[in-house]
């Protein structure tokens, strides 16, 4: 496998510093885009994942193909989000680590957690101050259809629990 060169040439002052360098920036390199993996395990799920034919299919076919970055949890979720879900609440992994690890690679990364908290395009408080309103509304738009004194369809009430046996034919007995 041939290796692209640094940038700049490295010094090494120990053998052993050399192996550590070479363990971590070179051993876990996926040969068909190039990046560079912290382990073998995150590297087979990124082979698996972006490299795979047969994943992609099973994933269009509703199969559940992104597996747990823990070596030993079976899990697989049906979407990547879902399986940032589970490593936190499963595996105490924290809401800001790098989380497009297999996607991604660690190449030109000092951390695997990302700077602002999470890796989204927009800022968090941007959302929310754009959410404020707009439930403010559409709760103004109940109340007022609410006071309104028309009868609404059964199909535009909206009911919170529903049982399992139809209201009429629970009261036939």
């Amino acid at each position: 496998m041939l290796l692209t060169p640094h940038k700049e040439p490295l010094k090494f002052t120990t053998y052993g510093d050399y192996e550590t360098h070479y363990s971590k920036f070179h051993t876990n390199r996926c040969l068909e885009c190039r990046k560079n993996f912290p382990s073998h395990h995150l590297l087979g799920l990124h082979i698996e994942e972006f490299h795979d034919p047969l994943v992609v299919i099973k994933r269009d076919n509703g199969e559940h193909t992104y597996s747990c970055f823990v070596e030993g949890c079976e899990r697989k979720c049906m979407t990547h989000q879902k399986r940032r879900m589970h490593m936190i609440d499963k595996h105490m992994y924290p809401k800001n680590f790098f989380f497009a690890i297999t996607k991604d690679g660690i190449d030109g990364r000092r951390s695997l957690l990302t700077e602002n908290g999470h890796h989204r395009r927009r800022s968090s408080t941007a959302t929310t101050q754009s959410k404020e309103p707009r439930r403010r509304d559409s709760l103004k738009g109940q109340v007022e259809t609410q006071t309104d004194k028309t009868p609404k369809k059964p199909s535009q009430q909206k009911t919170r629990h529903r049982s399992k046996q139809h209201p009429r034919k629970a009261t036939r007995r």
